[in-house]
């Protein structure tokens, strides 16, 4: 009812020319809006997990928007720097995704490439070294990929058998995860774990490798998208963040040390992984000395949006055009939006 009554809203504002007026005011040009993207579909990733996954031609249409709208796409640095300054364009905006898979290399870039538009990557490099799927997504697509055979059965793993509808497959992956984290697997006996799961599911595993999905760029690809103006930023080694301090730099050293030999630009941009923060870790991202840090709370950001708590607009395939245009135009920061609860990331 909520998201019905802002469509309508912004339908209104649209009709109205209210959006356009809000579009060239001052207020939009002392406003930042950052774009957040994860996946681009390269088979049928769209349809697994539409709000990871939109295709590439969902990617180039909202591309064309900022182009009809008159934005201004900015790379992350200058934009956060101009933002502080209160010397933005009008109608600022910053592109940016995270993670670092493959789909950003071969079918994201060209689209974003083809505009001319700046974007920052925030690379986690655990996978980009160790370059097979990533534990949890594969998971969790293998379970939709196989979901024809109705149920799974897998003593070793599982309990008891599970059906593979909606609400059985989050069951199944929720206890696979868990049953790799209580034994403390490593990489090589996880990526054995979801050769087995494939195998019981009827799904050709090594098929979906050669295909790269859900891996991340390798180094070369990495090296590559740098050289073509790219920006790498941080987004953890291994995924994941800390209370602890000590912790916390340990990771972000050993992003760091990866990033520094994939791009001559050394990195000063953080994204939290999954969305997840605390007090304590933006503490010790300011003793560290980073100097922006992007969230995935949805909102715009003003010249007094602490630069370590930015917030940025998620696109997912769900979203309507009225709705991407309302945010371009700043119309839809203003409407009401539930709260959003903060986790506590997983230790």
């Amino acid at each position: 009812m909520l998201r019905q009554s802002k469509l309508a809203v912004l339908r209104l504002a649209a009709a109205t020319g209210m959006s356009r007026w809000l579009a060239q005011s001052n207020w939009r040009r002392q406003r930042l809006l950052i774009l957040c993207y994860h996946g681009i579909s390269r088979y049928d990733e769209h349809e697994w997990d539409p709000s990871l996954y939109m295709t590439p031609a969902h990617l180039r249409r909202r591309m064309q928007l900022l182009r009809e709208e008159g934005c201004n796409v900015l790379p992350l640095e200058e934009a956060v720097s101009r933002l502080r300054s209160e010397t933005l364009p009008p109608r600022a905006v910053a592109l940016t995704f995270d993670d670092g898979f493959h789909d950003f290399y071969s079918a994201a870039y060209p689209v974003i490439e083809s505009y001319g538009f700046p974007v920052t990557l925030y690379l986690s490099t655990y996978y980009v070294e160790y370059n097979r799927p990533v534990f949890d997504v594969m998971c969790s697509y293998l379970l939709w990929k196989g979901r024809a055979l109705q149920s799974l059965e897998w003593p070793e793993v599982l309990s008891a058998a599970v059906v593979l509808d909606t609400t059985g497959r989050q069951s199944a992956f929720d206890r696979i995860r868990e049953f790799a984290s209580s034994r403390q697997l490593s990489a090589q006996q996880k990526d054995q774990l979801l050769q087995n799961l494939a195998q019981r599911l009827g799904v050709d595993y090594e098929d979906l490798c050669r295909r790269r999905l859900m891996h991340l760029v390798t180094r070369e690809e990495a090296a590559a998208l740098a050289a073509r103006g790219v920006s790498l930023e941080y987004h953890t080694h291994r995924h994941r963040v800390y209370k602890d301090r000590e912790r916390m730099f340990a990771e972000l050293r050993d992003n760091r040390m990866r990033l520094e030999t994939y791009t001559p630009h050394a990195p000063e941009h953080f994204c939290y992984p999954s969305g997840l923060f605390f007090p304590e870790l933006v503490e010790s991202l300011a003793a560290y000395g980073i100097r922006s840090a992007t969230t995935c709370i949805p909102g715009i950001c003003t010249p007094r949006t602490r630069p370590l708590l930015l917030p940025r607009l998620v696109d997912t395939s769900g979203m309507s055009e009225v709705e991407f245009r309302g945010w371009l135009a700043g119309t839809a920061s203003l409407l009401p939006r539930r709260a959003q609860e903060i986790e506590a990331a997983p230790m």
